[in-house]
């Protein structure tokens, strides 16, 4: 049975897993020099990413195809099914971990706690579920259903998640008649190995979306674009935790490029800016801020070319860009001033090759007393 990491003084490390070619940074140059979405390339970023020491691989997941220029372009395109892809990667690999995302709106519990089960069951301990509520209208009506307002949203999620952890660890028949969900027995063996939960994880920025992290979520995913801005996160999140009594850690998104050469990082990272493509990063910035409020309202306030690049251009991130010194710095300062103990790293030019690049980061992290080899925690995430 896995175990919780319990040493605060570690800094835990996740990779965005490429949802598409590109990701956060809607680059058409990002999208020609990345590889081919293939079976085998995929594959290779997960045994790359384990090799080098990352944590967990994170597997986002959205349903509508309405985005013809980002499809065009490959900006999160193409997008594999998210418990699909997990089962192949978690079978390509031995030790990492694989988050992948279930939406609460597009199921029924009793589906989620069936495939999480068998999911982490199959894996050993090896699986964790992105909990997200569906955000967007066009997949609403992908399925038919009426889209539904942001805080009913999580209420329904808390209604769903407690059921499904009910259904996780209960022996007996449950008998639910809830507000939105009505459930009664039991589902079949497997139960999921990693007890009580898998690894529970969400990016709601919301009041309604800290208060179900605080309830039920092991991480926080958030986006912050530098550590004051991290911080604001983790005093909100602090005061919802005292509500609930519970331990949740605070996960910023970030992006990587890393180069031996000084410079040389910072350079590239300009290229790649310098081609964002304006009509696809439109596309998704409305398939996303349509239904996230704040995130609208602070966008509506910009023109269209600064939001362009603060949408597209990976703006809310925090950035790891230099040389691999330059790198483990900032994220041993990110360790020391903030309370995240996880990070989520996207590279914008993926490959197996970008992510071993990554392995003399580690080492200094390692050498810097914030990171130990997975293997040396038993594998614990």
């Amino acid at each position: 049975m896995k175990h919780r990491p319990t040493n605060a003084d570690e800094l835990h490390l996740g990779y965005f897993f490429p949802s598409g070619k590109t990701n956060f940074l809607y680059s058409d140059e990002a999208a020609r020099r990345t590889p081919e979405m293939t079976k085998a390339n995929l594959i290779a970023l997960a045994q790359a990413a384990e090799h080098t020491g990352f944590d967990s691989l994170f597997i986002a997941d959205n349903w509508s195809g309405h985005q013809r220029a980002a499809e065009l372009a490959g900006h999160q395109s193409p997008a594999y099914h998210a418990p699909l892809l997990a089962m192949a990667l978690l079978t390509a690999t031995e030790h990492i971990g694989v988050i992948s995302t279930f939406h609460t709106t597009h199921h029924k519990p009793a589906h989620v706690a069936r495939m999480g089960a068998t999911l982490d069951a199959f894996s050993e301990g090896r699986w964790g579920w992105n909990v997200v509520t569906g955000f967007s209208a066009d997949e609403a009506a992908l399925f038919g259903e009426e889209f539904v307002e942001h805080d009913k949203r999580y209420d329904m999620a808390s209604e769903f998640t407690d059921i499904v952890i009910r259904l996780w660890n209960e022996i007996e028949p449950i008998d639910v008649n809830g507000d939105y969900y009505q459930v009664r027995g039991r589902i079949k063996k497997p139960r999921t190995m990693q007890a009580p939960t898998p690894l529970l994880v969400s990016a709601g920025a919301s009041p309604a979306g800290t208060a179900f992290a605080a309830r039920f979520c092991d991480q926080l995913v958030t986006l912050a674009s530098d550590e004051e801005a991290l911080r604001a996160v983790d005093a909100r999140l602090s005061e919802a935790t005292a509500a609930t009594g519970r331990t949740v850690a605070t996960c910023p998104f970030a992006i990587a490029l890393v180069r031996d050469e000084e410079g040389r990082a910072e350079e590239e990272w300009e290229r790649l800016r310098a081609s964002i493509n304006p009509e696809a990063t439109r596309e998704i910035a409305a398939d996303v801020l349509g239904s996230i409020e704040s995130s609208r309202a602070q966008y509506a306030k910009m023109g269209d070319e600064q939001a362009t690049m603060a949408f597209g251009g990976a703006g809310s991130m925090l950035k790891l860009i230099g040389t691999p010194d330059q790198v483990a710095e900032k994220l041993v300062s990110i360790k020391k001033n903030t309370a995240a103990s996880n990070i989520l790293i996207n590279f914008p030019l993926w490959s197996a090759q970008e992510i071993e690049g990554f392995a003399p980061v580690v080492d200094r992290l390692r050498d810097a007393g914030i990171w130990t080899p997975p293997a040396a925690r038993d594998y614990s995430w």
